[in-house]
Parts: structure tokens; C-alpha cells; sequence
């Protein structure tokens, strides 16, 4: 029993003494349950800018704006067709709801009205829910005035030629996931490894200048990072049918850019640390909130409004943003 003990004891010290092992254990689990919760805990509601334009003095019309103004996820914004839809394609609305005339005349013959909405199909889980609020609200609206269930009907009109899928939104995500853990583990860990092992020195000691050894370092990864993009996009291409709208140099750029912008951040990054063991927490320290807070995975609307200064102050939601509009025409954040 007591060489049990003695060992369970000394096993517990070394554990402890292991950070990294104490910080996957145990932080690591307790920031996602906190971070998901944030996200997805029901008290941060998702709230959609809808513009309405509606015939002037049309008493169904102004039942409709009136009721549509009591949905706590609602937004409204009153304008003309033209102004509505030019703010829809600039990315200021998430969608327009278009009131026809003679509403009163049509549901008194009872006939059915038809209801448009445009809505960005580039925003896709959030404009289907967006779809799925008005429609229903039309439902019960008509249900509640006269017991009709389908007095109006939604036309759906999606300002995308095709419908877009979560596939679509995440596949340029996926691509900008890459080159973060291209610069903080392929550059940074890497540098942390060698300069640990004296690598490092003996390049120093060597007749090469530093310039020409960054260069080098640089550019394998930039190398590195446009193959790695150029498989993910094939395979979301030609395995879910992901198409690229945009220009190839286009997103080749973007991808450029961001393998730049990240190799250099983990050259910051390994400068600051001492040793692997605190390099290592650092770079979960960054890799952590940028995977999850960014909008690579789940639009940045999902998100609550006290996370908003962090997830704009992320280069990775940046990347991604411009990844979606050249990839696959994504509406800009």
C-alpha cells in the first residue's frame, strides 16, 4: 500500500508540474463550454436587419409593419424598393420584404397575395432562418385575422443565382484555418524546436546570412500554403461541388497575403517566448479565440455583441471574409 501511495504521489506531483498537460485537462475543456455557451446559450439572440417597403395608407400593409415591429429579432427599415435593395447588395440588410399593392382588394375577393422577399442566399444558415421567421409570421398573421392559413404567399428571391449551402461558407474557412496553423505551428513551433535543440546557433555560426535563412524559411511555407489551399479548394470543389466564382489569381492573392500575414505573426510569436513548453501555451493562447471568434466556422451575426470588438480586432476573420467574397461570392462582413 505505501509504494502505491508513494507513486500515486509522485505520478500527481509530476502531472502538476506539467502545464500544458494541467491546460488541456482542464482549461482547454472549461474555454469551450464558456465560448459555446456564449455562442449558442439562447440568451444572445440572433437579430435580423430587414427592410419592408410597403404602399402608403394600406391598412393590411400597416398591420403587417406593425407586427413585423414586435418580433424582438427584428430590425425593420422603411424605404423604396430601390433603396432597399441597393442596401441588400451593399450588405446592410439581410433582407427586403416587398408589400405589393391592393393588398385589401385581393385578400376581399379571396384571392392570395404574394409576398416577396429578397434575402443573400451568400449568408446561408442565417438566411434560411430569416426565410423560415417571415414565412411563418405570415402564416399567423393571416391565421390570426381571418383563420386562413395561406392567404399569402412568400416568393423567395435570393439575389445568388444558386442557393448557398454550409459547405460553401465553410470551405473558404477551412482555407484560412490552414494558413493560421501554418504560421503559428509550422513557423513559430518550428523556430521553438530548433532554437531549443541549438539549431539554430550552429545557422548562425555558419557563413549564410540571417536574411538569406528567413527568406528561405519564408518562402518554403509560402509555398507550403498555396499548396496546401489549392488541395482543400480541389476537394471542395470536385467532392461537394463547391464552385469558384471568383478570379483564380484573385483568391491565389488572398491566400499569398495570408500566409505572409501569419508566418510573420509567428515569427512575433516565437520571439516572444523562452523556452517550447511557454512557446506552446502562447500559440494555443492565439490559436484558441481566432479558430472559434473569427466566423471561419459559423457567420460572425451568431455571435454576441460584447464578443464583437474581439472578433473584429482578428486577423483570421478578415482573412476568411475575403476568402468567401473571392472564393465563393460571399456578401463582405
Amino acid at each position: 500500500m505505501r509504494a502505491y501511495l508513494t507513486l500515486f504521489s509522485a505520478m500527481t506531483k509530476q502531472f502538476v508540474r506539467d502545464r500544458m498537460a494541467l491546460f488541456w485537462m482542464f482549461a482547454f475543456p472549461v474555454l469551450f463550454v464558456l465560448l459555446f455557451g456564449f455562442v449558442f446559450g439562447g440568451e444572445n439572440e440572433v437579430r435580423f436587419r430587414l427592410g419592408v417597403v410597403a404602399p402608403e395608407g394600406d391598412p393590411v400593409a400597416a398591420g403587417l409593419l406593425s407586427g413585423l415591429e414586435q418580433i424582438p429579432a427584428m430590425e425593420i427599415f422603411r424605404g423604396t424598393r430601390e433603396e432597399e435593395l441597393a442596401a441588400l447588395e451593399d450588405g446592410d440588410r439581410d433582407g427586403v420584404l416587398i408589400l405589393p399593392e391592393g393588398m385589401v382588394s385581393s385578400l376581399s375577393r379571396g384571392e392570395q397575395v404574394e409576398v416577396e422577399l429578397y434575402y443573400d442566399a451568400a449568408k446561408g444558415n442565417t438566411a434560411q432562418i430569416l426565410v423560415s421567421v417571415v414565412d411563418r409570421f405570415l402564416v399567423e398573421a393571416e391565421r390570426a385575422r381571418t383563420g386562413r392559413p395561406r392567404a399569402f404567399v412568400l416568393v423567395k428571391k435570393p439575389i445568388q443565382a444558386r442557393e448557398f449551402r454550409a459547405i460553401d461558407y465553410m470551405l473558404p474557412g477551412v482555407v484560412a484555418m490552414a494558413l493560421l496553423q501554418l504560421g503559428l505551428f509550422g513557423v513559430a513551433g518550428t523556430l521553438l524546436q530548433m532554437r531549443e535543440r541549438k539549431i539554430l546557433r550552429r545557422f548562425w555560426a555558419a557563413p549564410v546570412p540571417r536574411s538569406i535563412f528567413i527568406g528561405a524559411q519564408v518562402s518554403q511555407r509560402v509555398t507550403i500554403a498555396l499548396l496546401q489551399a489549392g488541395i482543400i479548394t480541389l476537394v471542395g470543389h470536385f467532392v461537394f461541388g463547391v464552385p469558384i466564382l471568383g478570379s483564380k489569381a484573385a483568391v491565389a492573392g488572398v491566400v499569398l497575403l495570408g500566409a505572409l500575414a501569419f508566418v510573420s505573426l509567428g515569427y512575433l510569436l516565437a520571439s516572444l517566448a523562452r523556452t517550447v513548453e511557454s512557446g506552446n501555451a502562447l500559440l494555443q493562447m492565439v490559436n484558441f479565440p481566432m479558430m472559434f471568434l473569427s466566423g471561419i466556422f459559423w457567420p460572425v451575426e451568431w455571435m454576441p455583441g460584447v464578443l464583437k470588438p474581439v472578433i473584429y480586432a482578428l486577423p483570421l476573420t478578415y482573412l476568411g471574409d475575403a476568402l468567401r467574397q473571392t472564393m465563393v461570392g460571399a456578401a463582405p462582413l
